[in-house]
């Protein structure tokens, strides 16, 4: 909710490149997360954290 009112906002100012950037890098985040292991846009942040943190620790 607050990724999509950032965005709107900076579209609003002018500023659609940074809304465009905003949109991909919370796709970019959620593929990691999904790609972790962990279920995107669900669950505890911590436990996000973690399993990234254990994901890139694993590459």
């Amino acid at each position: 909710m607050k990724l999509r009112l950032t965005q709107r906002a900076a579209v609003s100012l002018g500023h659609s490149d940074i809304a465009r950037f905003l949109g991909r890098a919370r796709r970019w985040r959620c593929n990691l997360l999904k790609r972790a292991g962990h279920e995107a846009g669900r669950g505890n942040v911590v436990t996000a954290a973690v399993l990234v943190a254990v994901y890139v620790v694993a590459l």
